[in-house]
């Protein structure tokens, strides 16, 4: 019992800290090797080789992937591809990363392992283990009327068949050692922690999809106007975008760069170019702090200045176009906690207005629709996260081997302290103690000793060093041990119920026969 406790405790070590792991197959990617719905168990290595199938982890939470090593270093990054695979893998994972190597293939293994670690599977071996001692109760046999009412029975009418068997193995655990009451109730407890965690487990995938979080709404809106006189070119005095400016009406541009979010920080710089590859950028709005949701940048545009700082660069490069310019606006927020929101806008310039570049967006906000997150289901109690329900999975069939093996060393400890009622059973339990021999009668003046049960019987066959005789009658089957004039007779009647009498001495003579009561033998 100390080594299969012992085995039991190494493997509750090596599930828990990841050393022995399995793996359930799934598609052809390992044909010939694997096949659909094998339960594959790998063990983790400090190394692995190319040539070795191994396992690692998925990029969907729960997802072990099975496949073979053909290249890449342990440091770097295994390269994994599946032996019916023509592509290899997109992860290299590395040696942390590895969950195992494959040590042992259970053909379609799967099949009965869900059934056997699903809610049902788990309740019924928790019920199988806990009444099936009450399973062994014999059939008894028929006997005739008049007989059976000389029969003295054991227990009351109320505990009869598979009830008196349960009561009779409660009683035998109770006359277990302290050590073994305390492997049975630990049996108990992981039957129950397995059915829970089970449930738990099965009740729903390893994995969920979970809405993500959504980003707060940001936005940079571009506008810009000029003052312009009178004319037919325009409407008003004012020309605003995604008009464009002519430049024989107005000069000089307002640019107007809002923002609307979360509090941060605003830059915005405009880049010169003129098509030649020569740029030059500068600073309109220096890095500013704000704390409101809205910030507002207003700066001016000098389209003659600019103009001309890009002809000097023509002039000085000795090509390119005069008298054009293009402008890039690069308006940036930076805010704690979410992504850089850079908007850019492209202006250009002509010796005839100033227009939007072809596709240019005056407003760019960021995307708050995110898609929804495949995320490994986790148990939660009270708001507190446990464990995953892969783990609890785990932990469940680690659970029920554990209550499995120490329930099966409690139920053999207590079948054995069961008392045996019928010759079948004595004969099964202790051929080496039986001598079969014809039917005698007790020597004259010698006492009997009725005993009440055969563990005693046997006791007393060990303390004097004498075998057990037994033989046939029509009523009962008799078993005995002689030793100094004294015979010691257990009794099983036909019907299977031992009699329970007190102890008797029987003294008989050739005058007759008379009875005295004794104490019982235990």
């Amino acid at each position: 019992m100390a080594a299969i406790l012992g085995m039991a405790a190494i493997g509750a070590w090596a599930v828990m800290t990841d050393r022995i792991g399995y793996v359930v197959t799934q598609g052809v990617s390992m044909n010939p090797v694997y096949y659909q719905n094998d339960l594959v168990f790998v063990v983790k290595a400090d190394s692995y080789q190319v040539g070795q199938i191994a396992a690692y982890h998925g990029k969907s939470p729960g997802q072990r992937v099975l496949h073979r090593i053909i290249g890449g270093s342990g440091s770097s990054g295994f390269v994994m591809r599946g032996d019916n695979n023509e592509s290899t893998d997109l992860l290299t994972p590395t040696t942390e990363e590895m969950i195992g190597r494959a040590v042992l293939r259970v053909p379609h293994g799967s099949i009965w392992l869900k059934p056997l670690l699903g809610p049902s599977g788990i309740g019924m071996l928790t019920f199988l283990v806990i009444s099936g001692s009450a399973m062994t109760a014999r059939t008894r046999r028929d006997i005739p009327r008049g007989r059976r009412k000389k029969r003295v029975k054991a227990m009351s009418s109320g505990q009869t068949g598979s009830w008196a068997s349960a009561a009779a193995v409660y009683k035998a655990v109770e006359r277990l050692s302290p050590m073994l009451r305390a492997a049975a109730a630990t049996a108990a407890s992981l039957l129950l922690l397995a059915l829970v965690l089970g449930v738990l487990g099965w009740m729903k995938p390893v994995a969920e999809r979970k809405a993500a979080a959504r980003t707060p709404a940001q936005s940079i809106t571009y506008a810009y106007s000029a003052k312009v006189p009178l004319s037919a070119a325009y409407d008003g005095t004012t020309a605003r975008s995604p008009d464009p400016i002519f430049r024989r009406l107005a000069d000089r541009v307002t640019v107007n760069a809002r923002y609307d979010g979360p509090a941060g920080t605003f830059t915005l710089t405009a880049t010169l170019t003129n098509g030649t590859g020569w740029h030059t950028s500068q600073t309109l709005v220096k890095t500013t702090a704000f704390t409101a949701t809205r910030f507002d940048a207003t700066v001016p545009l000098d389209l003659a200045a600019l103009v001309a700082r890009a002809d000097e660069a023509t002039a000085a490069i000795g090509s390119g176009p005069k008298g054009q310019v293009a402008v890039g606006l690069v308006a940036q927020v930076t805010s704690p906690g979410l992504n850089n929101l850079v908007a850019p806008l492209q202006l250009v310039v002509s010796p005839v207005q100033l227009s939007p570049g072809q596709g240019a967006k005056f407003v760019t906000e960021t995307d708050t629709t995110a898609p929804d997150l495949v995320v490994a289901r986790e148990i939660t109690v009270f708001g507190h996260s446990l464990l995953t329900a892969s783990q609890a999975r785990s932990y469940a069939f680690l659970a029920l081997l554990g209550a499995v093996v120490i329930a099966a060393l409690v139920l053999f400890a207590a079948l054995r302290k069961l008392p045996v009622r019928t010759r079948a059973e004595i004969e099964r339990r202790y051929p080496q103690l039986l001598v079969h021999v014809e039917p005698m009668a007790s020597p004259p003046g010698k006492p009997v000793v009725n005993v009440d049960n055969f563990p005693a019987l046997v006791r007393l066959s060990e303390r004097y060093g004498q075998m057990i005789l037994t033989w046939r009658r029509p009523e009962a089957d008799d078993f005995v041990v002689r030793d100094e004039g004294i015979t010691y007779r257990y009794r099983v009647p036909l019907d299977g119920e031992p009699t329970l009498q007190n102890v008797e001495l029987i003294d008989q003579s050739a005058a007759g026969k008379h009875r005295t009561e004794a104490s019982p033998v235990s």
